[in-house]
């Protein structure tokens, strides 16, 4: 009897081992890099080097911002004000942002080829590209392919739309009596220079001559 519980038991061991290995290999490398001002994480103060994992919230204050490193080639900048859900793991890649605006500079898709940032009017597909995006108000939400090619798939609509810009193409969602509709919004909230010095975290030039993937 003793026997038989000693083999249960290792085998519940071994059994607990592998699901954590399994749990830990779908997890992908993101920690904060950069900190300004008030930064919370989980709804404590975030440090650089702090690492984020599925599920974690974090919120900028206001004056405050933050970056994080995702896989070593990909990045998020926070600007103040704003506040996402972190829902990030092997072969899926969701942000959900609840207020505020961003940055995205998507330059590694081996583990996450499709990037999806989520708002209450709008849905971003990011592959290999760089997004501005956020929102302006519950109703409406501001985005700018800055350079690449972005999926917006509006809600309420069946299929999602392909935008392309080698140089910034900005676009509103707002929605007005239970539709969400599109406009031209032009260049707002950011610049080249906001892009580039993200970019550069992640050593990483941006070519505004041409679309990039």
């Amino acid at each position: 009897m003793k026997k038989h519980l000693i083999i249960t038991s290792l085998i519940s061991a071994i059994c607990v081992l592998f699901a954590c290995f399994a749990k830990e290999g779908e997890r992908i490398p993101a920690k904060i890099s950069f900190v300004s001002g008030t930064v919370l994480l989980n709804g404590k103060d975030a440090q650089p080097d702090d690492f984020v994992k599925f599920g974690d919230v974090i919120e900028t204050k206001a004056r405050s911002s933050c970056a994080i490193i995702i896989d070593s080639r990909n990045i998020i900048g926070m600007r103040e004000e704003s506040l996402l859900v972190y829902k990030i793991k092997k072969d899926t890649a969701l942000i959900d942002l609840k207020n505020g605006f961003l940055v995205i500079i998507i330059k590694n898709k081996k583990n996450i080829p499709d990037f999806k940032v989520s708002t209450p009017t709008v849905t971003a597909s990011v592959r290999g590209t760089v997004l501005f995006m956020g929102t302006e108000t519950p109703v409406s939400t501001y985005t700018c392919i800055c350079n690449g090619i972005i999926h917006y798939h509006a809600m309420g609509r069946s299929k999602a739309e392909r935008h392309a810009a080698a140089h910034h193409k900005g676009i509103s969602y707002t929605e007005k009596g239970g539709l969400v509709l599109d406009s031209p919004a032009g260049l707002k909230y950011h610049s080249d220079e906001d892009i580039e010095a993200l970019a550069k975290m992640i050593n990483v030039t941006i070519d505004w001559s041409k679309v990039s993937e």
